[in-house]
């Protein structure tokens, strides 16, 4: 365990080492905490609650203390202002005049009241790495990587808030076709040819958000502009809302005042006196609220209350509809109230009113200074943070330090203490937190021998973690320094089958294995000496135990092997991947764009058992086994419906980002919106013609995305030759001739010639100019001029080195085979070849194999073998243990290794119903685990300290039941 958790630890270091990746700096605001923060997801007092609002929207609320930039030199810790702060985020957003509630140390509040702005940079520069700070804000615009197409740069960005939170990342380009032209792409139905152009904008909307890109390169980029919305002042309300049913033309009593509420022709004339009615406190014209967003403009906001400081109370007018009232507690189904056919009028009273302002201290602690973060997509609050504002040192003489001063019924108090003591040099061995409850976490020093190096952590369970976190998640899910941990699996009196499992993910408490021997992943280079990663996996997804017949059931498309590589795999590049533990070569591919028209979009989820497993059948597929386009969710931008979209893989991976349509969102000087997203959406080569975008309901004109047909590959490394005129290589069973080269037209005349020197085929390959240099290495059509492919064999320009000293640079490839999507592989009929394309382009993206019929297991076939290479060696077994007919007690998957078995933990170590497992490490196997990141981090500090674990986890007791032991 000592030596994996080393191992462990120089990953991290060498992850802390990569730009932006947390190190300690002067301004630790947008950063991360160290890789190797602690993580752990609770403590009594901070909380994780679901309220409903006004409108009967569920508002998921969390709570999180935040170390990070910590240093430690010398027995001293030493924290920068901003390094530690408490945050309490909401999911989505909180808006006024929607009763959004709110947590405010641990206490339930109310959003009453915002003022917002707009902030904007420009020429912003900076490098590849970057999280570059936009001003004093505490913000900063993240270059994270960029790649290619047709061998124009395009980039991935993020704008991410002072907690180092942040919503999405964004592609953009300065070298593409702009977004406003797919509206001339008129494709027919099905598969056509490639697109030529590559379809990515300058500029990104994202709402509130716009993000106007100058030049974007390969290794820096500048920016026009970046704007985003900003919040200067929020008023909450620490108190649940009175609620009176106004008296038009006369008052109500509300505690020894009287409010009164006159009708005028345009709202009420609200005023409020003392208990007598002789004494006037104040009075307004103030208009009734109901579901419309555009009240919460700063234009607007102000007439639809009134707020008198000095009683410390606010009020508004609420229209209901007439069978709801206080609808917090009895909320409308659906998700907005629209359609109000009677109603009444209510005075919504609020009290004990906190006004906390961005950048000023917390009112009741001046150490802290409140941080306000806006959701970048609305506008409206998404995050409170009160971060220090001054130096915090911490020795063996001074080991705490106390949080913000809390607002409570019973008395103000801290709601925190961090205490860290044990320190040695430049290490720490003691370190913790107690909250105001007098509850302390464990000691968050895992190892107290070796001791940590700084003090970050992450403590409670706020979704900030996720982007916090990005860098490192993978390689702390990946820690098997107490086995493989596995989560408990919900049992059901009806468990969830599906007749395929295509499109789908696997459980998301499936046993995650980072590595099993045979499954291979390493480095390669291709001919631009680019390091590329190659990785193997396996994925079973949509298992189920069927105890009518005792049987464990494996769905069609249930049991995927999957190889794909860091990015896509590119032909005319030498670039490899790995198909069945052996390294194979791409060598052409055929590919096109397949389309469709006038197709319905419904947002319903179907969940006929009510266990949260959503069935969806409201995806569109595009083309068989394609990919499928899911309604993913809907939200209001001033009224305006926003429809959110997911195009998905074959695989169950989501292909990029989240994408968004909506209509009238104009963003002209004229039509004075706040918000825009363009009316089409194009990335790559990806595109949707919007006809009609409705509440819960989308119609698409037209839709186009790449499709990959089939590829060809060989095992056998490719050899580079130069050939001139009259010059023979052997190739394969042939000998190659090059009959002419004409450097100038970029052209060389090839001719295959067989034994008896007959000619089996010529071709003049090329020509590599201008024209074609535009289109390479991507376009199908021109990649195939530069080859010369004959059966088996192949020959291709050296397109990056293409002449030298009158001669043809030439790569010759041999044992060339063919895998055509949806069709049995050659070796093992069991399984289904689904060769997948990258979203943008058209190159290899992933080879997988599936199941094409139901897999069956039980006591009697307690093994299966996986897919087989041609000497008939299956890659891995599935081999179940201990099955009751009703429980999978215990099972394992085991491959063999260099003569070697080597067999995965118990992966199912409690009861099981059903065997969905992620094994190896490769893209697909990451965006599974980003849909249960937050869980599956939680449950392992559970399995770290045993309090959800049986006690024989711990005891080292071994399991003899035919899988490997439990790793101590």
């Amino acid at each position: 365990m000592l030596h994996t958790f080393r191992l462990l630890v120089l990953t991290l270091a060498v992850l802390s080492a990569l730009p932006g990746a947390g190190l300690a700096a002067t301004d630790p605001n947008g950063l991360s905490p160290s890789p190797d923060m602690t993580f752990l997801p609770h403590l009594a007092g901070l909380r994780n609650k679901v309220y409903k609002n006004q409108l009967g929207q569920k508002k998921s609320l969390s709570e999180a203390i935040v170390l990070r930039g910590s240093e430690i030199a010398d027995g001293r810790a030493t924290i920068q202002p901003g390094g530690l702060f408490y945050v309490s985020e909401t999911s989505h957003d909180a808006a006024p005049f929607r009763r959004d509630p709110f947590l405010l140390l641990g206490e339930h509040a109310y959003l009453v009241g915002l003022k917002t702005a707009k902030l904007t940079f420009r020429d912003v520069a900076l490098k590849k790495g970057d999280r570059t700070p936009l001003g004093d804000t505490g913000y900063r615009l993240w270059f994270d990587y960029s790649t290619d197409h047709f061998d124009k740069p395009y980039g991935e960005f993020a704008v991410i808030s002072p907690s180092g939170g942040f919503p999405l990342e964004f592609p953009i380009s300065t070298t593409h076709a702009k977004r406003e032209e797919v509206r001339d792409i008129h494709l027919k139905e099905g598969i056509n040819p490639q697109l030529d152009k590559f379809y990515l904008d300058n500029t990104y909307y994202f709402g509130a958000s716009k993000y106007v890109a100058k030049k974007v390169g390969f290794d820096d980029a500048e920016f026009e502009s970046i704007e985003f919305p900003s919040i200067s002042e929020a008023t909450f309300s620490l108190q649940r809302p009175l609620i009176l049913e106004v008296r038009q033309e006369d008052y109500r009593f509300y505690l020894n005042k009287r409010i009164y509420a006159f009708r005028r022709p345009d709202g009420f004339l609200v005023r409020v006196t003392d208990f007598s009615g002789g004494h006037v406190y104040a009075e307004k014209l103030v208009k009734p609220t109901t579901a419309q967003e555009y009240k919460t403009r700063m234009d607007e906001q102000d007439k639809y209350n009134l707020t008198i400081p000095e009683l410390n109370i606010r009020v508004e007018i609420v229209m209901d509809p007439a069978f709801l009232k206080d609808s917090d507690f009895v909320p409308w189904a659906t998700s907005k109230a629209h359609g109000y056919s009677s109603g009444n009028f209510s005075f919504v009273v609020y009290r004990d009113l906190v006004t906390v302002k961005n950048g000023q201290p917390w009112p009741l602690d001046s150490r802290y200074k409140v941080v306000l973060e806006p959701n970048l997509e609305t506008g409206m609050l998404h995050r409170v943070l009160l971060e220090n504002n001054e130096t915090i040192t911490l020795d063996n003489a001074h080991d705490a330090y106390d949080g913000p001063v809390k607002y409570s019924d019973v008395y103000n108090r801290h709601a925190f203490k961090v205490v860290a003591n044990g320190f040695d040099k430049d290490v720490v061995r003691n370190l913790y937190v107690r909250d105001y409850y007098f509850m302390r976490t464990d000691n968050m020093v895992m190892w107290p021998k070796e001791g940590n190096r700084n003090l970050d952590f992450f403590l409670g369970s706020s979704p900030v973690l996720e982007p916090i976190i990005e860098r490192s998640f993978l390689t702390r899910l990946a820690d098997s320094s107490y086995g493989t941990v596995v989560e408990e699996s919900k049992f059901t009196s009806y468990p969830k089958a599906i007749s395929d499992a295509s499109f789908y993910e696997p459980d998301h408490t499936a046993p995650f294995v980072p590595r099993l021997k045979g499954l291979m992943r390493k480095l390669s280079r291709n001919r631009k000496a680019e390091r590329l990663l190659s990785a193997e996996a396996i994925v079973i997804r949509g298992s189920y135990v069927d105890y009518r017949n005792n049987r464990i059931v494996i769905p069609p498309a249930g049991l995927c092997y999957t190889s794909r590589n860091a990015r896509n795999i590119r032909t005319l590049a030498g670039e490899s991947f790995f198909l069945l533990g052996k390294r194979a070569y791409l060598t052409t591919f055929t590919s096109g764009t397949f389309v469709r028209k006038d197709f319905n979009l419904d947002f319903w989820k179907n969940q006929p058992m009510g266990d949260g497993n959503l069935m969806y059948w409201q995806d569109e597929l595009l083309g068989v086994r394609n990919k499928a386009l899911r309604y993913t969710g809907m939200s209001y931008l001033d009224d305006r419906p926003v429809a959110s979209l997911s195009l998905m893989k074959y695989s169950g991976n989501r292909w990029g980002s989240h994408f968004y349509l909506a209509q009238g969102l104009d963003q002209s000087e004229e039509a004075g919106n706040r918000y825009y997203f363009p009316e089409v959406f194009s990335e790559g080569g990806t595109y949707i013609q919007p006809e009609y975008i409705g509440s819960n309901y989308v119609k698409i004109k037209e839709f186009g995305t790449p499709s990959l047909q089939s590829i060809s590959y060989t095992y056998n490394k490719p050899k580079g030759v130069a050939m001139g005129a009259g010059d023979t290589a052997k190739l394969g069973k042939f000998t190659l001739r090059c009959n002419g080269v004409d450097a100038k037209a970029g052209t060389v005349d090839l001719t295959l010639l067989d034994k008896s020197g007959k000619v089996v085929a010529a071709k003049v390959v090329g020509p590599l100019n201008a024209e074609a240099e535009k289109l390479l290495p991507q376009d199908m059509v021109v990649a195939r001029r530069m080859q010369f492919k004959v059966g088996s064999v192949l020959a291709e320009m050296d397109v990056k080195d293409p002449f030298k000293d009158g001669k043809a640079n030439l790569w010759t490839y041999t044992g060339i085979q063919e895998l055509e999507r949806d069709t049995p592989f050659e070796f093992d009929p069991r399984f289904v070849v689904r060769p997948d394309v990258c979203g943008h382009c058209y190159q290899l993206n992933e080879v997988l194999m599936d199941n094409p019929e139901p897999i069956i297991l039980d006591k009697d076939h307690p093994v299966y073998e996986g897919p087989k290479n041609a000497q008939g060696e299956p890659l891995f077994k599935i081999v179940i243990d201990s099955f009751d007919g009703e429980m999978v007690q215990a099972w394992h998957l085991e491959t063999e290794y260099k003569g070697e078995v080597d067999r995965t933990d118990n992966l199912a170590f409690r009861p099981r119903n059903n065997v969905d497992v992620l094994v190896g490490v490769n893209g697909t196997i990451e965006g599974f685990l980003r849909l249960s990141m937050l869980p599956r981090l939680g449950f392992m500090d559970h399995w770290r300290v045993g309090s959800k674990a049986p006690h024989d986890k711990l005891s080292g007791s071994v399991n003899t039941g035919g899988s490997a032991h439990i790793r101590r």
